[in-house]
């Protein structure tokens, strides 16, 4: 389904990206400031994304998941990016997408802090 008729609806969806872009990297930058190489790194970010990205609502819709995954999606930075690009993309304007741009600034705030306290120049 392509919804972006407009320049307007493209130049929308690709500042949703951007930032949804800027918190799922901060997750990255997290996993940097921990794993002291980058051959530990990898296998880590697998671990972490991969099932973050199963259970987001990207695949299928969240409500298919059973009562407990949904708790757990509910907790993962990317439910919330997924949510907010697909409804941009369909077409819906940011401003219905309020709680999705918070969790989204709340997880990358929280997640750069804990990566600038952890992060050490060696």
């Amino acid at each position: 389904y392509y919804a972006p008729d407009t320049p307007g609806e493209i130049v929308r969806f690709a500042a949703a990206l951007l930032f949804s872009t800027g918190g799922v990297l901060s997750i990255g930058f997290l996993i940097a400031s921990v794993v002291p190489t980058a051959r530990f790194a990898q296998p880590l970010a697998g671990i972490i994304f991969y099932p973050m990205i199963a259970v987001s609502g990207l695949f299928f819709p969240i409500a298919l998941l059973p009562p407990w995954l949904q708790i757990v999606a509910r907790v993962m930075p990317m439910t919330y990016t997924v949510s907010l690009l697909q409804g941009v993309w369909r077409g819906d304007p940011l401003a219905a997408h309020v709680v999705d741009i918070g969790a989204i600034a709340l997880f990358a705030a929280v997640f750069t802090a804990l990566a600038s306290r952890f992060f050490r120049w060696e």
